[in-house]
């Protein structure tokens, strides 16, 4: 099982939702062993959350249950 999350790195207001969200899923029973993917969307806007900050904000390193991957992306141009 794999939890694919797809994050808006120019929401700076919502990522917190995200965060919440994000850990109430890995905490359920029928994601226990599930990996997670984390696409940080919209890489080319200018000014975004840099993967590093999205990554720093969500507090992934301290995830040591779940094997995780967080990839930056613009699905505009398909890249990442």
């Amino acid at each position: 099982k794999f939890v694919i999350v797809v994050v808006d790195s120019t929401d700076r207001e919502r990522i917190s939702v995200t965060k919440e969200e994000l850990y109430k899923m890995l905490a359920h029973e029928d994601l226990k062993k599930a990996g997670l993917l984390i696409f940080a969307n919209k890489q080319d806007v200018k000014e975004c959350m840099t993967v590093a900050e999205i990554s720093q904000f969500l507090k992934l390193t301290s995830i040591k249950d779940h094997q995780w991957h967080i990839q930056a992306c613009c699905a505009l141009t398909g890249e990442g």
